[in-house]
């Protein structure tokens, strides 16, 4: 897939994405509904936080590289830290909807979310040497 493909896909996704999350809060009660609704709501928020970040993310690497690095890679890059950070956001959500999230809750997924980046990167670094 060429990368413009990729970004225009990745945006009409993501605007999809918004629509989606937009229409579930405006026309469901969270107090009458089922865990259906939830389930789209939490997904359709990942998916949106996902979409925006990964391009946004992209963009600013594309705009402040100083060295020039392929394309495919910075998106990515982009794509696995924005995967991380929704996942990250949606589960401290989901917490904070059942009244579990506190500050060690939040603690351990930021830890989590950096030593799941740091084993990312080790592996790719031994993948790219050999």
């Amino acid at each position: 897939m060429q990368l413009k493909t990729y970004n225009y896909s990745m945006l009409g996704a993501t605007v999809v994405a918004w629509l989606g999350f937009f229409l579930v809060i405006s026309n469901f009660d969270p107090d009458q509904a089922n865990v259906v609704v939830f389930v789209f709501l939490y997904f359709s928020l990942f998916l949106s936080i996902l979409g925006t970040l990964s391009l946004l993310g992209f963009l600013l690497r594309k705009l402040l590289q100083r060295k020039k690095e392929q394309s495919y890679k910075v998106a990515t890059e982009s794509f696995r830290q924005a995967f991380i950070f929704a996942t990250v956001v949606v589960v401290a959500l989901i917490l904070q909807a059942t009244r579990l999230l506190n500050w060690w809750n939040i603690l351990l997924l930021i830890i989590f979310a950096t030593l799941l980046e740091f084993i990312i990167l080790s592996f790719r670094k031994d993948l790219e040497i050999k």
